[in-house]
């Protein structure tokens, strides 16, 4: 039989796995006769297996500090994108209202069309929006289109406009003038311009 200060030695290598199958099996007869070697082997199994916890614990708590800061890298990423492309949305293709001030325009009429032309004066791109103004509902539950909101707005010079953008024209029929209530509305930063029947010719 192997002798205590012995197998007291192996007993580390054992519990790592790391000796022979014939060690193995003599440390193992070795244990069911000793109490005093086995209780240094349970002593010294439980040790490692909290050691191992520990690690694993600490790799756990790692991975998700780095998982935490990953995903807070990715979400402030992707705000910046979103706010980088709101901004380009809004000065290359939304814009703000055209002041007055910032405005050339002139009207005109031609065969039976009433134009207005605009033009911007202070460097930057013009996107008019048009949209149809309704009336109240008829009979028929229709609501009759009694006008037009001309809404001029100004954009940053893009690239892929073209270089000679900072001028629109406006066209409505005469006879849409004469209808009751029809009216143009012009619509700027800083206030409205109305054009009725009353005064689109002036």
């Amino acid at each position: 039989m192997i002798k205590c200060h012995i197998v007291q030695d192996l007993l580390p290598s054992y519990i790592d796995g790391l000796l022979s199958t014939e060690s193995e099996h003599d440390i193992q007869q070795h244990l069911q006769e000793c109490g005093v070697c086995r209780a240094l082997h349970a002593k010294l199994s439980a040790s490692i297996e909290n050691s191992d916890l520990h690690v694993e614990k600490t790799e756990i708590n790692f991975l998700k500090k780095v998982r935490k800061r990953t995903t807070k890298k990715l979400i402030t990423g992707f705000t910046v994108l979103v706010l980088i492309f709101a901004l380009f949305t809004y000065f290359f293709a939304i814009g703000s209202p055209v002041r007055k001030a910032d405005l050339i325009y002139t009207t005109s009429v031609v065969g039976d069309t009433w134009r207005i032309n605009m033009e911007l004066t202070n460097g930057k791109a013009l996107l008019v929006k048009t949209e149809p103004i309704y009336g109240e509902k008829d009979s028929n539950g229709i609501k009759p289109v009694v006008g037009v909101l001309v809404k001029p707005h100004e954009l940053l010079p893009s690239p892929i406009l073209e270089g000679d953008n900072n001028s629109f024209m406006f066209g409505s029929t005469i006879d849409s003038f004469n209808k009751r209530d029809y009216k143009v509305i012009l619509r700027l930063g800083d206030g409205d311009i109305v054009f009725t029947s009353d005064n689109y010719d002036n």
